[in-house]
């Protein structure tokens, strides 16, 4: 018997706060969880989990604000894949290499990271995959920061999760809405905040 996931997925701007806490929850009140895909504070992603009561899962991205508040009741996954709710959700932080500063990685090092969980790709795929930076070709832009890594198509040939969900790529605003269909693959970018729907 298949579900449907209900999902609030945030990334880059704190855009939430600029909503009254009661249209927050209103908004929100239907969803299962939270994913956040890089580059939020650690007291925004305590405000959104403390604001909805929903379980928070998050990635790093290239930019750490407030590392000193402690969030250790949500899920960190960077560089893991974890069982949750009944979906398989693989962790990819970070960005390219800019300024050898945390979360930021070459090439080589994102393929060991895959490397690392290859057998965790081979007994499930993931159904979710939430990255900071995009694949390379896929909603990435041309300047070295913001392009995305190779390594990931990797996992786009082989394992085919259902949905891809990142942040780092900056939109116009956040209502815009920046979704593409790779290979059966589903990449949605979470500037902002989405909402997503998947049915497993």
């Amino acid at each position: 018997m298949k579900k449907t996931y209900k999902i609030l997925a945030v990334s880059d701007i704190p855009i939430l706060r600029k909503y009254h806490p009661d249209s927050i929850k209103s908004m929100f009140k239907d969803i299962d969880f939270v994913v956040s895909a890089g580059d939020l504070s650690n007291d925004y992603l305590d405000y959104i989990f403390t604001l909805l009561n929903k379980e928070l899962v998050f990635i790093s991205g290239n930019h750490i604000y407030n590392p000193n508040h402690n969030i250790e009741f949500c899920k960190n996954i960077d560089q893991k894949i974890i069982n949750f709710k009944g979906l398989r959700i693989m962790g990819l932080d970070g960005s390219q290499i800019y300024s050898y500063g945390e979360h930021q990685y070459s090439e080589y090092q994102v393929t060991l990271m895959i490397l690392k969980n290859f057998f965790h790709l081979l007994w499930k795929r993931p159904d979710i995959v939430i990255s900071h930076a995009p694949p390379k070709g896929i909603h990435d832009l041309q300047d070295h920061v913001h392009t995305g890594f190779r390594a990931y198509h990797f996992i786009l040939k082989y394992f085919k999760p259902k949905i891809w969900i990142h942040g780092h790529i900056h939109l116009e605003h956040h209502h815009k809405i920046q979704e593409s269909i790779v290979d059966g693959v589903k990449f949605i970018n979470a500037y902002g905040y989405k909402i997503i729907e998947l049915e497993v």
